[in-house]
């Protein structure tokens, strides 16, 4: 019975502590997002920012990437479009923003 009681306290909290690295992961990404990616692509990832509404090509929704596309474009940029962020975000970063776009902006 106690081996049994242990085993499930140990689950629930391995459950928290994921729900926990995801959290943080989610509030890294929404940083990186906010400073580097708001103003084109907007609070909702479908280009509305305030300069991304005002480029003669209009931009993509990023819901239709996928996180390894967004991360792609994040290392390599779009010419005439957007910087690449190759060398000026860690490859930790560029994950977690691409995360936050797949789950919390699909929220918006």
């Amino acid at each position: 019975m106690r081996v049994g009681i242990i085993i499930i306290f140990s689950f629930f909290m391995n459950l928290n502590a994921n729900a926990d690295k995801n959290d943080q992961i989610l509030s890294q990404g929404k940083t990186v997002y906010n400073d580097k990616c708001l103003s084109c692509h907007g609070s909702t990832g479908k280009g509305d920012g305030p300069v991304g509404e005002n480029l003669s090509k209009k931009l993509q929704p990023l819901k239709k990437s996928s996180e390894k596309q967004i991360i792609d474009v994040l290392n390599a940029g779009k010419k005439d479009m957007m910087p690449d962020y190759r060398s000026s975000l860690s490859s930790e970063q560029k994950q977690a923003v691409a995360k936050y776009i797949m789950e919390a902006l699909d929220k918006k």
